[in-house]
């Protein structure tokens, strides 16, 4: 008997849960090579599940040979390990369209893009609050400074930055911890920006308190 349920990442809940299968469908596909050549036999099997905790549906989509060792996974949407985050519409209209491309980047698994488009946000968001002046060291020692960054943060930014630097350069693929290390960086710094026009219409619409 079939299993009716197996355990999937889901995208809503962001971590494994046990998923419904819904419908499983198996082909199976013979490609010769070549005439009279050897006959490599292919197995696609696509099941489509449910969700248990949020109802949410995915399809994996699985192609396996014996012939050759193959056993490719993809699932549709793919998984993601982080979801981009509400807020950023708050933000100035020129961060939302790099913000779109670098989480598209982080969900494909792209982490060396990903990590990238974290230091062009980063860059932005120095260029708007210390100013567009000294090079990505200074800079980013003026958040310090100016309180907008821990000494903790900028040390773990610069690392993981570099391993991204590597990436790009020198066919390093960073881990997934540093990518994550960094983005929860770069959210607080954003959404600090984001809160603060939230700020200014909570000032202006507070009382102000009276003198005796």
């Amino acid at each position: 008997m079939p299993a009716k349920f197996e355990w999937v990442h889901c995208n809503q809940c962001l971590r494994l849960t046990k998923h419904d299968v819904l419908i499983k469908d198996v082909t199976s596909e013979d490609d010769e090579l070549e005439p009279e050549g050897p006959v490599l036999t292919w197995v696609t099997t696509s099941t489509l599940f449910r969700c248990r905790g949020c109802d949410s549906v995915v399809l994996r989509h699985r192609l396996q040979s014996d012939d050759t060792g193959t056993d490719d996974v993809n699932y549709y949407p793919p998984r993601i390990s982080r979801r981009k985050p509400v807020w950023i519409s708050d933000l100035p209209k020129e961060f939302v369209p790099l913000i779109d491309e670098v989480y598209t980047a982080l969900q494909a698994g792209s982490l060396r893009l990903a990590l990238m488009g974290a230091r062009t946000l980063i860059d932005l968001f120095m260029n708007a609050t210390v100013g567009d002046s000294g090079n990505f060291k200074i800079k980013m020692q003026r958040l310090v400074d100016k309180g907008y960054l821990s000494g903790i943060n900028k040390d773990v930014i610069a690392a993981a930055l570099d391993a991204g630097h590597a990436a790009a350069h020198r066919a390093y693929c960073p881990s997934s911890d540093n990518v994550n290390a960094v983005f929860d960086i770069v959210e607080n710094l954003l959404q600090s920006m984001s809160f603060k026009d939230k700020v200014l219409r909570l000032k202006s619409s507070t009382p102000k308190r009276k003198m005796k």
